[in-house]
């Protein structure tokens, strides 16, 4: 295993555990985890992986592969910014520190093919696959769900972005073979079978623009949501427990009290949720002509009212959806950049992609990443 070569070159000795945690891809429900809405991702074959062994100076010694930058020093109290990345394994273990749990130092090696900036969610993968190794480490017992919440609240906290639950719970809890239909506010997880019965493929192409969507757009697109939460609760006297249970009529009666922008917001999670909801049906009856539908309503919505797609994921999906073996495309992920997710004939898929690479990537000289996802398991240990 090439993860456990390098600790063994970078520290001299074996891994004592070596954790395997996938990115994600999300079928349809985009930015409404944090809106208490239903997302339906799944988990996809590229990953994180963290080989680590414990210490008990209070060091922590790390080598990110992809980098090829290394953190000697002790816990910092506050992100830092030279190997940023490495805040996400430092927010892990300040979470762990917050239930009890020490954490007296690492060595760690980190490395991962998740393309970065993709909109995959690299980010969330590491905060499992982190959390999963120190958790055995220490010897812990958190669930899967438990694992998540902690690797969302290091991201929350410690990293400085106010994301959802939705990636770090696909990539702690993923099923080969199904979607997760995740209700981000109760967090009950249904998992949905994928049976396309060979007739369906879903495509992921990277528009080729690294994702761009900084944190203080995320959280002003947050802000905007929970504001429109509160105007309506008062507007209607609902006590909405939270966006994606008001209606399109809840939206309405509080159009006045609200300005075009978050009336724009909040209209794209309430009409999100339903497609969600929509779709976790069609998948369940082989509907792939309604998933597809439902997938380019999704994409509108996140251009128009949400605006979060850049004019190179425009132009990728209406490429897709163009082709006669496409049943839908949209964005996936936060969006400004990252990828595109597609429902795909199987016997047109590499027609697809090989149109794709000549008109779409050669055309703009981008290099192409584009792959037939099938859904994986969520957060493992591996063999050292």
């Amino acid at each position: 295993m090439r993860i456990a070569s390098v600790f063994q070159k970078q520290f001299g000795a074996a891994p004592a555990v070596v954790t395997r945690a996938p990115g994600r891809v999300n079928l349809i429900g985009e930015h409404i985890d944090y809106s208490g809405g239903h997302v339906l991702p799944a988990a996809i074959g590229f990953a994180i992986r963290i080989a680590a062994s414990p210490r008990g100076d209070g060091r922590f010694r790390l080598y990110a592969v992809q980098y090829e930058e290394r953190f000697e020093g002790e816990l910092p109290r506050e992100r830092i910014d030279d190997c940023s990345w490495a805040n996400y394994l430092f927010g892990v273990v300040h979470e762990f520190g917050k239930l009890g749990h020490a954490v007296k130092g690492m060595d760690a090696v980190i490395d991962g093919d998740i393309p970065r900036a993709s909109g995959l969610s690299s980010s969330a993968a590491f905060e499992v696959a982190a959390a999963w190794a120190v958790q055995r480490l220490l010897g812990a017992s958190l669930s899967r769900m438990e694992i998540a919440l902690l690797g969302q609240r290091a991201e929350n906290r410690f990293v400085g972005v106010n994301c959802g639950i939705m990636d770090q719970a696909i990539s702690a809890g993923g099923q080969a073979g199904h979607a997760m239909l995740l209700d981000c506010n109760t967090l009950q997880a249904t998992q949905i079978p994928l049976d396309f019965r060979g007739e369906a493929a879903i495509l992921v192409a990277h528009s080729g623009v690294r994702r761009g969507l900084s944190a203080s757009a995320y959280n002003q697109r947050r802000s905007k949501c929970d504001a429109a939460l509160e105007v309506i609760r008062r507007e209607t006297g609902k006590n909405l427990a939270c966006l994606c249970d008001a209606a399109l009529e809840d939206l309405e009666a509080a159009r006045s009290a609200m300005d075009d922008e978050t009336i724009k917001r909040a209209r794209h999670a309430i009409t999100e949720e339903a497609r969600v909801r929509q779709a976790a049906d069609a998948l369940r009856s082989g509907d792939l002509e309604r998933m597809g539908a439902l997938l380019d309503a999704s994409h509108e919505s996140l251009r128009d009212d949400y605006e979060v797609s850049c004019g190179e994921l425009d132009e990728l999906t209406e490429m897709i959806r163009s082709h006669a073996g496409a049943y839908g495309s949209r964005l996936t992920g936060a969006g400004f950049g990252g990828c595109a997710v597609s429902l795909v004939r199987t016997d047109a898929a590499n027609d697809i992609i090989e149109e794709l690479e000549e008109d779409y990537y050669r055309t703009k000289g981008f290099e192409p990443i584009l792959f037939l996802s099938e859904a994986c398991n969520g957060v493992e240990v591996l063999d050292a």
